[in-house]
């Protein structure tokens, strides 16, 4: 399982199984095709957004994962210092 889907799985709180069918579906579907019901609500509503944006803007999402991490620890740093 890539590691993209692990992160999604854990930030959204569902299963990776469930990653893994949304990235399917994002991969041979069209851009077009509206979402599958079980996929535009609620946690799988934010894990299927959190997909199609590693299919279009991986650069975006692993930058934005870098500064959730990063941001905190700045702050930190600073207060410390």
């Amino acid at each position: 399982m890539p590691l993209a889907n692990t992160l999604i799985a854990k930030l959204a709180r569902v299963a990776p199984e469930e990653v893994a069918e949304m990235r399917t579906w994002v991969r041979t579907s069209d851009a077009d095709t509206p979402v599958p019901a079980q996929f535009a609500q609620g946690r799988h509503a934010f894990a299927m957004a959190l997909v199609k944006l590693v299919k279009d803007r991986p650069a975006q999402f692993w930058g934005g994962l870098l500064a959730f991490v990063a941001i905190p620890c700045l702050a930190l740093y600073s207060l410390l210092r």
